[in-house]
């Protein structure tokens, strides 16, 4: 794309994003999100730069203790003007631009309109003084075509939800912290903003159909909010943390309303952990002055169904048409002093693939090789100045072994697919915060590597030939939580 066109179009594209957000921030521009109306804390306070979701050292201290500290309104006694219920929204919207939108690449997702994409709800907060809860309820307009934090719904659908119990002992010589949770979703405990659930770089954009790159299962956004966990944790004298949590698909009772909206009979677009799944996490915390570092291992061992059986009466079947077995680094650094703020994160996971060569998987795939492997690699760094101008850089990888059933976008000289889950992009970002509950920005995703395609016309769709290049997208957004 031109530089000029490109230029063009984000100069009509931000005039009406700025109308926007002049009609947003008309509100009132002291109101803010659940957690911190319950605490009276500003969003700098536990949230890198005020930019959610980077959790802070409070932050994570707040998450760690239940979601409980501060007060809680009594519902029954309300007062309009003074108070508030515990429940929040969140918007955002995007101008988005693609390199390529022609031969069905791209899918049905937005070509270059002005959307209002996705819609979440919030509810929680402090229930007793040891327990409370985070409930999120997500809309979008582009099913199933998301690359963010709420990927793989239909319209609409039950989001990250925890309830926790937490209970703190401080003694001159010890503090300790012990938890537990039920959530629906692997790694919607995370605290350091390693995982998908609470990546940095939580915008979320549309690259539709061949331009979805390869996930671990873990890391994989389609395979949330499907199981529900029961899990524990203790964090000792703000250093060491442990966790241990099981993972499965309610197909009845009190739990399947975590799942809601998330999973459907015979959706191969849903997983299904029909065995107990489960997922650990281990992790050493340093803290000193503004700063901040954490270094952990994470994994899971995941036994997924090929076709959903939620509510039938066949809810057993004989053995998992595919195994999981992920295992991870992960590590966190953070600087925190005003006017200053500045994280870094970075994660490796790999993952081992026990497939039943010959049967569909959970995503309608057969599997060529009776097992595969899958590496991927995410890093970034995020600068913030005033808690107001900020930049990121993302970087995000995936290699592995060819496997023609499970990656067909790879293609050799004589038109047929590598079976290559290797690719590389990078996406710079950068945002403007002029209220605490208002971010504007601009970012754009940079293909160097598709289905192990480096450069030229490798890529091959409807007889059509494309690069990696083609694929880059960028996006003019805006995003809103009240």
């Amino acid at each position: 794309m031109k530089v000029s066109n490109l230029l063009g179009k984000a100069k009509g594209s931000a005039l009406l994003l700025l109308g926007t957000a002049s009609v947003v921030v008309s509100m009132d521009a002291n109101a803010i999100p659940v957690f911190a109306r319950q605490t009276g804390f500003k969003c700098v306070a536990c949230h890198v730069g005020g930019m959610f979701p980077q959790l802070t050292s409070l932050g994570r201290m707040f998450k760690l203790t239940g979601y409980t500290r501060g007060n809680r309104p009594n519902l029954d006694g309300l007062e309009v003007q003074n108070d508030y219920p515990p429940v929040a929204i969140m918007v955002q919207g995007a101008k988005q631009y693609y390199n390529n939108t022609s031969h069905s690449v791209n899918g049905n997702a937005p070509s270059s309109s002005a959307d209002l994409q996705v819609v979440s709800l919030f509810a929680g907060g402090k229930i007793t003084d040891n327990f409370g809860a985070f409930m999120q309820w997500t809309g979008q307009k582009y099913a199933n075509l998301q690359s963010g934090s709420q990927v793989g719904y239909n319209a609409a659908a039950i989001d990250n939800t925890e309830f926790r119990y937490a209970d703190r002992t401080v003694t001159p010589s010890s503090d300790l912290i012990l938890g537990a949770y039920i959530n629906n979703r692997a790694m919607m405990s995370d605290v350091w903003n390693n995982f998908g659930a609470w990546e940095s770089g939580w915008i979320n954009y549309f690259n539709a159909g061949n331009a979805q790159a390869p996930t671990t299962y873990l890391m994989g956004e389609s395979s949330q909010h499907a199981a529900v966990g029961v899990g524990g944790y203790f964090f000792k004298n703000k250093t060491w943390y442990g966790e241990l949590a099981v993972y499965k698909s309610p197909t009845h009772g009190p739990f399947s309303v975590l799942t809601a909206g998330a999973t459907s009979v015979g959706n191969t677009g849903v997983t299904s952990l029909l065995e107990p799944s489960p997922y650990f996490r281990f992790a050493y915390n340093k803290e000193w002055g503004a700063n901040s570092f954490e270094a952990g291992v994470h994994g899971m061992m995941s036994y997924v169904y090929g076709t959903p059986l939620f509510g039938t009466s066949n809810s057993q079947p004989g053995g998992p048409v595919s195994a999981y077995h992920d295992i991870g680094l992960d590590a966190q650094y953070q600087y925190v002093l005003d006017p200053h703020y500045f994280a870094a994160h970075a994660r490796v996971t790999r993952e081992l693939m026990n497939n039943t060569p010959g049967v569909a998987n959970w995503q309608g795939l057969i599997a060529q090789n009776a097992t595969d492997n899958l590496t991927e690699t995410y890093m970034d760094a995020t600068y913030v100045y005033e808690a107001k101008y900020g930049a990121q850089l993302s970087y995000a990888s995936a290699t592995g072994s060819s496997d023609t059933g499970l990656y067909a976008m790879g293609v050799n000289g004589a038109g047929s697919p590598t079976g290559s889950p290797n690719w590389t992009s990078w996406t710079p970002n950068i945002f403007w915060q002029p209220y605490q509950n208002l971010r504007i920005g601009y970012m754009y995703t940079y293909y160097t590597q598709m289905g192990g395609v480096n450069s030229g016309n490798g890529l091959v769709f409807n007889a059509a030939k494309f690069s990696p290049q083609n694929f880059n997208t960028s996006m003019l957004y805006v995003g809103f939580i009240y």
